[in-house]
């Protein structure tokens, strides 16, 4: 009888709601082979191209970290060396499709306007 009273006033659950399932983690693929094997750059040589382009986007009035520059960096020239496949290195890099596209679309205006002057 309280249960139907309970039901009837509206503050007993006629549906008990599940708890969301947690989150899925991404864990990217780790590679061993060094980046000069396909790029033929030094790392010394990549890390200028890293510098180069926090300071282009800067003047284009994006902050971005060096990690992420670094990243972005290196995932266009491994999409260079590889054959151009962007879902193969996004997906090796634990990437979207989406942000992989995104960051190599930012990657190569820096080198089209860089090459530009």
């Amino acid at each position: 009888m309280l249960a139907a009273v309970a039901l009837a006033a509206g503050i007993w659950p006629l549906r008990v709601r599940r708890r969301r399932a947690a989150n899925k983690v991404r864990s990217a693929c780790v590679s061993t082979e060094e980046l000069y094997i396909s790029t033929r750059l030094t790392e010394v040589e990549v890390q200028e191209l890293v510098t180069e382009f926090c300071q282009w986007r800067g003047v284009h009035g994006v902050k971005t970290g060096r990690w992420y520059a670094e990243r972005r960096v290196k995932l266009f020239l491994l999409y260079l060396a590889r054959g151009g496949y962007y879902h193969q290195c996004g997906r090796a890099e634990g990437l979207s499709l989406t942000a992989t596209a995104v960051y190599l679309h930012q990657v190569a205006a820096f080198f089209a306007e860089t090459a530009a002057r």
